[in-house]
This record gives structure tokens, sequence and C-alpha cells, in this order.
């Protein structure tokens, strides 16, 4: 039996799920670390500010013509996305834009190692690059030569691609990316970089205090800085499912067992960008009893190695029946999992994201997060939340962690609501396919 390693953020956790209160050391272990990053990140950025003025002073006096199909013609445009999952999925609506405008161009994307596989195959990607520049956070990271030598390689990379257009989503490192592609035309937000980085400069920046705008609104502003055109089809995320990942996940849910007359649930636990994103492990536990026992309905878990210790947990607290996925499928795979069950439910997570993106019937459970901002972006989606007072609380600065250590705004949730939303999801689909079937009967009468 392999062993896997546990997440450090879910140990030590109260009967929710949820992490206990940090005690002093923890407490001032997490002041060093946050302290460091901010002098290391001060540094740089004093450093970084320094290129900006050369670069803005270089590029006066040069005329540009505006980017439109009509006037611009690239060879090559790169997408830069360093995010977690989710992000880079949303983020997909700026890949599939920037090809249908201008269809003549190879289009290439930059992602971080740990999410690229989510779009590798993608129709609409010609080259899938690799990169993450979170290396550089800790300041010990600076003398280590490995990570100057990648760094030399995206660069020169880049450089072979000789990209005449760089996008810079978000972030001020895609806007560092993005000037060492040496791309001559880059649009970005300018005040998430630095100034003089970008030469068509968007206004604003992602979450701007007070602001409550969707991260796909964001990808929108992008795209009309680029020249785009747009419409409210272009603003919903979709994300290309290979035919071999379906293949295999067929085989996984046949060499399971898994009984295809019955409703397949697939069930997301964790979230890896703070604690207060889960659902309470004694809901989940609950939930799934009523859906195996009392439903007759297939239930799947799914999630990385890591995610086994909370895992284990909700199967701890049932005697229902149900199928551990963690670790059994890589990102296509689970792409094509989810595509393939009845229902998925998840907390605000990257699978939640990659479930809207497939077309999935999804319920969303968010609690700290704002779904106006960062919610499921599918006519399939069903959101549920709690009105409390502190809800939302998360503006993407740090992991999503409740400041009360009580998440009460998940914990008010209930599983009889989440129940009452998957038997409704299942009935409004029965409805849509009879409907289906019998519209086709009418039309061969």
């Amino acid at each position: 039996m392999t062993q896997t390693a546990v997440d450090p953020t879910i140990q030590d956790l109260d009967e929710y799920g949820y992490p206990t209160r940090p005690d002093a050391q923890r407490k001032l272990r997490n002041t060093v670390v946050h302290t460091s990053r901010r002098l290391l990140l001060g540094g740089i950025s004093l450093a970084l500010r320094g290129v900006g003025a050369y670069l803005k002073l270089r590029a006066l006096g040069q005329a540009r013509p505006p980017l439109s199909p009509q006037t611009f013609h690239p060879k090559r445009i790169l997408v830069i996305r360093v995010d977690l999952i989710g992000d880079l999925v949303m983020s997909m609506t700026v890949v599939r834009q920037l090809k249908r405008t201008y269809p003549e161009a190879e289009i290439d994307l930059l992602a971080i190692p740990s999410s690229a596989s989510i779009v590798r195959g993608d129709p609409d990607i010609t080259q899938l690059l690799t990169y993450d520049p979170n290396i550089w956070r800790r300041p010990k990271a600076l003398l280590q030569t490995r990570n100057w030598r990648e760094a030399q390689a995206l660069r020169q990379q880049m450089r072979e691609r000789d990209y005449d257009l760089a996008v810079s989503v978000s972030g001020p490192w895609a806007s560092i990316l993005s000037v060492l592609s040496r791309a001559p035309r880059r649009v970005g937000f300018g005040a998430e970089g630095y100034p003089g980085f970008m030469t068509e400069s968007v206004p604003g920046r992602h979450w701007a205090e007070g602001e409550r705008k969707h991260e796909v609104d964001y990808c929108m502003e992008l795209l009309h800085a680029c020249g785009a055109a747009l419409d409210q089809e272009s603003r919903v995320p979709t994300l290309h499912i290979t035919p071999k990942s379906e293949q295999e996940v067929a085989d996984l849910l046949q060499a399971e067992g898994i009984d295809p007359q019955k409703p397949l649930v697939a069930c997301q636990v964790s979230s890896h960008n703070g604690y207060a994103k889960r659902w309470p492990i004694p809901y989940w536990a609950r939930l799934i009893e009523r859906l195996v026992n009392e439903d007759g309905m297939n239930v799947i878990l799914t999630g990385a190695p890591k995610d086994q210790p909370l895992i284990e947990a909700v199967l701890k607290r049932t005697h229902a029946h149900m199928y551990n996925f963690a670790g059994k499928t890589n990102l296509p795979q689970l792409a094509a999992l989810l595509k393939h069950a009845d229902i998925v439910i998840s907390g605000d997570s990257g699978p939640m994201h990659i479930a809207a993106a497939v077309g999935s019937e999804l319920i969303a459970i968010h609690g700290p997060t704002d779904p106006q901002m960062s919610g499921p972006v599918s006519p399939h989606a069903t959101v549920l939340r709690s009105d409390i007072w502190c809800s939302p609380c998360y503006f993407a600065k740090g992991p999503a962690n409740c400041r009360f250590h009580t998440t009460q705004c998940m914990k008010d949730i209930s599983p009889e609501q989440v129940h009452s939303a998957v038997l409704s999801k299942l009935e409004g689909a029965r409805t849509r396919t009879q409907e289906s079937s019998q519209s086709l009967q009418g039309g061969n009468a």
C-alpha cells in the first residue's frame, strides 16, 4: 500500500474537518514567513520599476497600429496565466476568442505545471509552455542555480517563438513574463504589473476595492483591448476533452464495477486554496448516505492523492458504499469523469470550474467566496450559499481561511438543502430528455 503525503492544512482537524486555532508557535512561524516574503517581493518590485521606466522611455515616439483584425496580423500570440486550475480554466475564454479573432495566428499558452495538463491537447493551443514563478517567493530561491537555469530556458523558448503579442491575464508575474517574451505588443492590466511593462495598458485591476466583477469579465476587458469581437456566448469558458481521456474514464468506471443504470454523482470534498471553501465532513457523510442508501445512486469521491485524509474522514462517518477516485485520475481524465457524471457537487474549487466548463450539471457550495466574482459560469450550475453578515469575506489575498475560525457560512448550508438540489436537477434532466424524445418523435411522424 502506497503512502500519500499529508497536507499540513488538514492536520489537527475539528469535528467539521476544519483546522483548529493556531497556537503561538504556528502564529510566529506564519509571521516570519510572510515578513520575509514581503521583503523579498519589495526588493524585486523596486528593481522592476526601474526596468519599466526604461521600457517606457524606449517606447516614446513609436507608432503602433491599433490591435484589430483590420490593422494587426499576428503570426504568434502568447497567453500567460500562471495561476491555479480554476483561474486557468476561466482564462480559456481568452484563448478561444483570440483564435476566433485572429484565426491565422498560432496561440500559445503559458501556465504553471500543476495546472497546464487540463488544457493539453486543446485544438486552439499550438504550444503549451509551463513555468512556476512561485519558486521565487522564498529568499533562498535566489541562491539556487536550478531556478536560474529554468528561467533562462523559458526565456529562450519564448524568444524562439518570436511572439507578436503577449497577453498578461492576471498578476505581476504574468506581466514580467510578457516582457521576457520580447513580444512588441503586450496587453494587460497596468496596475497589476509594473509601469511601462504593458504597451496596451488596460485600466483597473483584478478585484479592486469595492468591485464585484467576475473573473471572466476581466478576461473580456483584455480581449476587447486585443481587438476581439465579443458576445454573451464568448463569456462562457469551455474545455476540450480528448477521445483518449473519455475512453480511459469509461474503462475505469467499468473496472470499478459501477452500474451505468444508476445516476452517477461526483463529489469534490476538498479545496486546495483555503480550508474555508470546504463543506463540513459530517455534512458530506450525511448527504452521501442518503444518495446511496435512500436514492440508490452511485457516488464517487474525486480529488488528488493529498486529499486522502479528508476523504478517509468522510468514509469513516458513513456505512454507505461509495467509490474513492482520489489520485486515480489525471486532470484530463478528471474533466472527462466530471462530464460523464449526472451531477457534480463541489465547493469553490478547480474541479468546480472544470465541471462548469465541460457542461456538467453542477451544484456549487459557496461560503467565503463571492459567486459573482468567482462562481461557475454555466447555465447548468446551481449555486448554494448562506447570506450571513461576514460572507463573502475572501478577495484573493492568500488562502480562503476563516478569520473567526468557525466557517459558519459553510455550516449553514445543510445536507438537506444539497440533497433537494440534487433531486431537482435529476428531475429537470429527465424532463428535458423526455421533451427532446417527444420532439424527435413528432418530427419523424
